[in-house]
């Protein structure tokens, strides 16, 4: 006999807060609250919905397809960016071990009305980078009837990246976008990366140049991006594989490429970073006044400064890491 399964169906009364603002009617943005039943499997998007049927029709927010394909309901839920149609507030309630929850709009981006941003800005950012493809003329097929066809391995560089479905919730997580209005942010250096490493393709020196310029060094290498995207495209990545080809490329007069090459020289003589004289390294004469601060924290502390880097046990263990590294990446096959 067949035992039949009764699926755990749980409801929970739910405050559900959400962040309204009308640049043309409000100084400053606040939150509305709405009393909702939120049953399991009910999404966000499906509360938003349900609020804007029965208890305000004010309330503005953006989703076409609810399938996770076009991007266009991301939101933030108690501070993190989602896609309202594909993120179930159930589970949200009983992790944070409250009846309430918060939804806000995308940050680093202008609010258009309550839950809408503009993305505008950053496409803009993103049409610099000429995402698209510049053909390879060594890769055109002879007839019209034929294929630009790559192999495996040369798609596998790229081919994480093209999920991407410019939803912004990586922009809204990134930290150098809330410190720099003018980076391009992880969404539009990945998508340079996407067409960079395409074998198909031949403007990637210029396309280089223009992430190069939109800041492809102010990355800091948080990761946030990695943990919000909805489609585990890894922004932090491309942006890690996309400074390696500039240096390849022979794009060596910034502070990260410096930067960069130091740690990785440094690690190969000294088995760590050369703190002491890195601001020199990446910044030229103008670093000594970061070496002569941080001299003088070290006096007003009763340690003498040095610029001898400290040797630490465990030297030859991180010289072949080191070289087993190089050798990864003379066969291809280093890919993070």
């Amino acid at each position: 006999m067949i035992e039949k399964i009764t699926p755990d169906r749980k409801s929970i009364l739910a405050n559900i807060r959400i962040q309204r603002f009308t640049p043309s009617e409000h100084k400053s943005a606040y939150f509305d609250n709405f009393k909702v039943n939120v049953e399991t499997g009910m999404t966000v998007l499906e509360a938003l919905r349900l609020i804007k049927n029965t208890q305000d029709s004010s309330l503005t927010f953006r989703a076409f397809c609810r399938s996770k394909i076009c991007g266009s309901c991301a939101v933030r839920v108690n501070g993190k960016p989602v896609l309202a149609c594909s993120t179930q507030l159930m589970p949200i309630l009983e992790d944070f071990k409250k009846d309430s929850v918060s939804i806000q709009p995308l940050k680093n981006m202008p609010v258009l009305r309550d839950l809408v941003v503009d993305i505008e800005p950053v496409i803009e950012k993103l049409s610099k980078m000429h995402p698209y493809l510049m053909e390879n003329r060594e890769r055109i097929p002879v007839t019209l009837e034929q294929e630009s066809i790559m192999s495996k391995q040369e798609h596998s560089r790229f081919d994480y990246i093209t999920d991407c479905i410019l939803c912004g919730s990586c922009y809204s997580a990134c930290s150098a976008a809330s410190a720099d209005p003018n980076y391009a942010g992880p969404l539009t250096l990945g998508k340079a990366y996407r067409f960079s490493a395409d074998v198909r393709d031949s403007f990637q020196g210029e396309r280089m140049q223009a992430a190069v310029d939109q800041g492809l060094w102010s990355c800091a290498q948080c990761r946030k991006c990695i943990n919000v995207c909805p489609k585990d495209t890894r922004p932090a990545v491309s942006i890690q594989r996309m400074r390696k080809m500039s240096i390849d490329d022979g794009i060596h007069d910034t502070a990260g490429s410096r930067r960069a090459k130091a740690y990785t020289g440094d690690v190969a003589k000294y088995g760590q970073v050369n703190k002491p004289m890195l601001p020199v390294i990446v910044n030229g004469p103008k670093g000594w006044a970061a070496i002569e601060a941080a001299d003088n924290y070290l006096k007003k502390h009763g340690i003498e400064p040095t610029r001898q880097v400290c040797m630490l046990g465990g030297q030859s263990s991180t010289q072949k890491i080191y070289d087993k590294v190089k050798e990864l990446e003379a066969k291809g096959e280093n890919k993070t």
